[in-house]
């Protein structure tokens, strides 16, 4: 069995409890996305060290390798010379050919990184493993105040059964570290985007990968733009005056209290003035109370906009390596990690980032006028 990728997680009682489970040598259950993808790998398996072995004989022979024709466009800032790869035709650029501890004194740099955040939602870092964790701190500042590892501190989980929120990253208090290992899988496979349940959700939020599985642990990103313009326009225009209600999970609660928040179903994006569908079903379960949307009606929206999530005309893949970063507006993009790498190890190491102009962090809807 694995040891602990932290220490720190030794004497979890989350942890303790999975690792007496791991012990019973029971494989994952199949109704998680790593247990069915380990099922679907073993079929039959009943043993969790059968499955551990087989699925890692599997992956054995598996070499870095490079094939075929990346299209970039090639953009100099700052004497640099960059190359665009888009990942999707609406979301998503990985910008080749900086390195971010030493290439972002200039403003015009930062800058030209923050238009084209703003512009693909989500801009992605090859080659960068070279980052401290302070100078990865140092990244994230130039584009936001960091916040605490959810956010904003007026809400600071201290649930006993969150495991991210057990690890402690000695000097940053605010870096979430994420990891699964064999005996305690885990995997964010829902979409959503980060922390709506607090009153003011983070304007963005930046992802390191320290250790990545050989095949698998991708993260999809979606498209919060092309969901509701996806929608019928008489669905957009009963949605537009609702408002839903967001509501954390356990492993969210501080002092046994469960957050909740209630934010437009339709967001105005502060900076550009395009609208989001700002609704994902990891936090969403209803309506305000006071929109008096009938039960059956709520179903029926809820679903139509269920089926947004995750299309794949708004949707990019990203795969990790060690190095990889991504930064992602939390204001247009719902992610989930693909549940699909375990017994693989993957580590994660996640700053969020708050707006500057605080005027600016609270989600609202105002129509646009044509």
């Amino acid at each position: 069995m694995d040891e602990p990728r932290y220490p720190q997680l030794a004497n979890s009682p989350l942890y303790i409890r999975r690792a007496e489970a791991a012990k019973l040598d029971h494989p994952p259950a199949p109704s998680s996305p790593l247990g069915a993808v380990a099922q679907a790998r073993l079929p039959g398996s009943t043993s969790r060290r059968e499955m551990i072995e087989g699925i890692l004989a599997q992956d054995r022979d598996l070499v870095p390798g490079s094939f075929g024709t990346v299209y970039y466009k090639p953009v100099t800032v700052c004497g640099i010379e960059l190359k665009l790869e888009p990942v999707q035709p609406s979301i998503g650029t990985v910008v080749h050919g900086i390195d971010l501890a030493s290439d972002l004194d200039d403003p015009e740099m930062v800058t030209f990184l923050r238009e084209l955040w703003l512009e693909r939602r989500v801009i992605m870092f090859r080659n960068q493993d070279h980052l401290t964790r302070e100078q990865m701190v140092a990244f994230a500042e130039r584009f936001g105040e960091v916040g605490a590892q959810f956010g904003e501190r007026e809400h600071m989980p201290n649930s006993p059964h969150g495991l991210n929120q057990q690890v402690k990253v000695e000097g940053i208090p605010n870096m979430l570290v994420v990891p699964s290992d064999e005996t305690v899988p885990s995997a964010a496979s829902g979409w959503h985007a980060d922390a709506t349940w607090q009153r003011r959700p983070p304007m963005g939020s930046i992802l390191m990968c320290r250790e990545a599985p050989p095949v698998g642990g991708d993260t999809c990103f979606c498209d919060c733009y092309g969901m509701w313009e996806g929608l019928p326009l008489e669905t957009k225009q009963r949605l537009e005056r609702l408002t839903a209600v967001h509501i954390g999970g356990v492993a969210h609660q501080m002092d046994g209290v469960t957050p909740m928040a209630v934010h437009p179903v339709a967001r105005t994006h502060p900076e550009t003035g395009q609208t989001s569908l700002y609704v994902q079903q990891g936090f969403v379960r209803r309506f305000s109370e006071e929109d008096g949307v009938p039960e059956d009606e709520e179903r029926a929206l809820l679903w139509r906009m269920k089926l947004q999530e995750g299309r794949p005309e708004y949707t990019c893949r990203f795969r990790w390596q060690p190095g990889s970063i991504a930064m992602w507006d939390n204001r247009c993009v719902l992610h989930a990690a693909s549940g699909d790498f375990w017994p693989h190890r993957r580590l994660m190491e996640r700053l969020t980032i708050l707006d500057f102009d605080e005027s600016r962090r609270t989600p609202y809807y105002a129509p646009e006028k044509h």
